[in-house]
């Protein structure tokens, strides 16, 4: 970790989503009590079970949340890109943090001190709204997580983690996940991942390059289970 001399911008906290709305003086009031971080590749931003004292905004980068269960298996649960929020536990006074927070590529991070939070909480309610909906967004997804694990075939939690982490930015959506990563959030190991891309690419809906994977025929990877929540029907390409 280290502390960046630079000030967090009132800008840069308008680039948030949860806060693009707010008003020029709340913005700038929350810019002032953030500290901006950054992180190299793999480090461990905080650790499950850790005191929790901060809420987290990614900036720049990804951060990876994973949870390790009782038999030791680690289980990615999501992963935060730009504008996302984590570590939202002290906002409801949970002393603990539930899972643990590690940088996938070089991160910068707003944080907002539990100290600072509090202070927050009081002075600005309308604050206070917008971080409730984020923690009800966290919600929301971690409840998907549950019914993934619980409900869906590997192939289709692989399938579905493609979807869901792919750059669509580009003419063809690309996922910069390596294959260990893809395994630790589909709840699987990396052989697994690594024959059922392999059976994807053969079936010509991906194309492995190096450092990535191009989606050609999204449509090939959704789930069944998942076609009425995104409005599409299900391809005849099953693996």
């Amino acid at each position: 970790m280290a502390f960046d001399r630079f000030p967090v911008k009132t800008a840069e906290v308008q680039s948030i989503p949860a806060f693009r709305d707010m008003p020029l003086e709340q913005l700038t009031l929350l810019a002032s009590a953030m500290i901006r971080q950054t992180y190299a590749p793999g480090q461990i931003i905080f650790t499950e079970g850790e005191v929790s004292g901060s809420l987290w905004f990614v900036f720049e980068g990804r951060i990876k949340i994973i949870k390790q269960s009782l038999n030791g298996r680690v289980q990615g649960l999501c992963v935060m890109d730009q504008g996302k929020c984590f570590g939202s536990c002290p906002l409801f006074d949970i002393n603990k943090n539930p899972a643990s927070a590690q940088a996938l590529d070089q991160v910068t991070l707003f944080l907002l001190p539990e100290a600072e939070l509090q202070q927050v909480k009081v002075r600005e309610p309308q604050l206070v709204k917008a971080l409730l909906h984020i923690y009800s967004q966290r919600l929301t997804h971690l409840a998907k997580v549950s019914e993934i694990l619980g409900t869906w075939a590997v192939p289709d939690r692989i399938n579905d983690c493609l979807l869901t982490y792919a750059n669509h930015t580009t003419m063809q959506p690309t996922v910069e996940l390596t294959h260990e990563k893809l395994a630790a959030l589909s709840g699987t190991v990396r052989e697994v991942v690594s024959r059922h891309l392999g059976n994807l690419e053969k079936d010509g809906i991906i194309r492995s390059e190096l450092g990535r994977i191009v989606i050609l025929n999204p449509n090939a990877l959704i789930p069944p289970c998942a076609c009425e929540d995104r409005n599409v029907s299900p391809s005849s390409h099953r693996t």
